[in-house]
């Protein structure tokens, strides 16, 4: 298994909440936030198992990265799908922080590899609009049930299209240095 899976997986993932959140915004119901919870659950689950795997394989030229928003997926999913109705009355504030957490780490990850792969200043627009997209809905939670809905599910949407570019750059810049290390 490739290290480039979890980024797919993870991004497919967020894609779907995204859909799921912006189709139904009104009708938010525990069971939405269940399978919702299980995504989140599968990715984390996914990029742990994925993380321990390359730790094996020591023909990766690059140490992988302890996924910590992947052990937050996973812990977070298990709190969805156990306490659902606990969950609704605190939702602005949990994805609004995961938000900008999220944009906070996808920027993070793109200046550790700034040495490996030109990241130019505008590749850093759509995480800097993740992370303000969090900010907004902290400062914000209440404002209408379906605005921020909406604007979680589209913000997710993005952070799932970002995250599958990212993941396959990364692909790309791994093959590229084993492809180096092989002609020495």
């Amino acid at each position: 298994m490739k290290l480039i899976n979890s980024y797919i997986f993870r991004a497919i993932c967020a894609i779907l909440v995204g859909f799921m959140l912006i189709a139904n915004p009104e009708r938010m119901t525990a069971f939405l936030v269940q399978i919702i919870g299980g995504l989140f659950a599968l990715s984390g689950l996914f990029s742990l198992l994925n993380y321990f795997m390359a730790l094996r394989d020591k023909s990766l030229p690059v140490r992988p990265v302890f996924p910590i928003i992947g052990l937050g997926s996973l812990l977070f999913g298990i709190f969805l799908a156990v306490f659902p109705a606990l969950f609704i009355t605190y939702l602005m504030y949990v994805l609004g922080g995961l938000l900008l957490i999220a944009g906070v780490n996808q920027i993070a990850t793109m200046a550790k590899f700034q040495k490996y792969v030109y990241n130019p200043w505008w590749y850093y627009i759509i995480p800097t609009c993740i992370a303000l997209s969090g900010v907004f809905i902290l400062f914000n939670p209440l404002e209408s049930a379906s605005v921020p809905f909406i604007i979680l599910g589209a913000t997710s949407l993005v952070y799932g299209l970002a995250e599958f570019i990212n993941g396959i750059r990364l692909h790309r810049m791994q093959r590229n240095m084993s492809r180096m290390e092989g002609n020495r």
